[in-house]
């Protein structure tokens, strides 16, 4: 019992630090989207409000990605905190289960845009991506399994 806890444990080490890793492309991937696809190019917008458009475009996609970021960075470093041996609370496990379920409910949703895009030339990047954001579900998925089997693996070894 004590070889599975340390080897969980040693689990939890590694999918959090693949949860920050995963932020990190997700920012990442965000923002080469948007430097390769401009944010007003195909919208409707007056001349004179382009650049505030595109101006108040990234500073909401930048709101939304450092709150995303900062969730991810939360898991992660608790996972490895707990993984090192260190009691945590549950709420990291709370905040992964809620992610993983948003995750895949928006997962789900984006297959119906396969169908919108198969002759689009940018097809085989999406599904790439759409790859990627499977492997961080797993990842995600993954953790919560480990932190819960953990915390009852010490307590059974507790009690």
């Amino acid at each position: 019992m004590e070889t599975e806890l340390r080897r969980r444990r040693s689990e939890l080490l590694t999918l959090g630090f693949g949860i920050i890793a995963f932020g990190v492309w997700s920012v990442l991937k965000t923002y080469l989207y948007t430097w390769v696809d401009p944010l007003v190019q195909n919208v409707d917008v007056e001349e004179q409000y382009k650049t505030a458009a595109t101006i108040l475009g990234y500073v909401m996609i930048t709101i939304v990605l450092a709150m995303d970021l900062g969730l991810r960075l939360y898991v992660g470093m608790s996972a490895r905190a707990e993984g090192l041996g260190k009691k945590k609370g549950r709420a990291y496990i709370v905040v992964a289960s809620l992610m993983l379920l948003v995750s895949v409910l928006l997962w789900f949703a984006s297959l119906g845009y396969i169908q919108t895009r198969a002759e689009d030339d940018s097809l085989m990047d999406y599904i790439v991506s759409m790859v990627v954001d499977l492997t961080s579900i797993a990842i995600l998925a993954r953790l919560v399994y480990n932190a819960v089997k953990v915390r009852q693996l010490r307590r059974q070894l507790e009690g």
